[in-house]
């Protein structure tokens, strides 16, 4: 005797991507969330916000948490809910976050002065504008973990 058991849909669905500290492997993250992004029926502006979140969280990755050692990976998760997409991504570097400056406003004005050749220091200020929630944190026993979240915008609702 068969019974009928019926399909249960997870709430959520999770990828996971294993990266190599190599610049050019963000295109492998961006390209699996904007896969994931579409099925779930984000806009496509937002698309895009969630592609340039991604490619600096694992640029930032791969060239300051793991400074570009290639033997160390960067851990990047997918976890697809109904209303919202969750990003995280963990390199496995041992330097320490220096939370006052990840935590400051990049001075536009300074970066552009004459003689100015770090254009850089854009990235965790730009994610924060981009997605609508971001946690960043320093795991104990190593690595640096950006957590973000884009939520799924009903019609005529934007959130922020």
């Amino acid at each position: 005797m068969s019974e009928n058991i019926p399909d249960i849909e997870p709430t959520e669905k999770i990828v996971e991507l294993t990266l190599p500290s190599k610049l050019g492997y963000e295109r492998v993250a961006m390209d699996a969330a904007t896969s994931l992004a579409n099925r779930m029926g984000f806009h496509s502006d937002r698309v895009d916000a969630l592609k340039t979140s991604i490619s600096e969280a694992v640029t930032n990755a791969i060239e300051h948490g793991n400074q570009h050692n290639e033997a160390m990976k960067v851990v990047v998760l997918l976890t697809a809910r109904e209303s919202e997409l969750i990003i995280s991504v963990q390199d496995e570097g041992r330097k320490i976050l220096d939370h006052n400056s990840i935590n400051k406003e990049p001075d536009i004005v300074s970066k552009y002065q004459p003689g100015e050749h770090d254009r850089g220091g854009w990235g965790i200020w730009l994610i924060r504008e981009l997605m609508d929630e971001v946690q960043i944190n320093t795991s104990p026993g190593g690595g640096n973990q950006v957590r973000m979240v884009i939520h799924l915008e009903k019609e005529g609702r934007r959130p922020k």
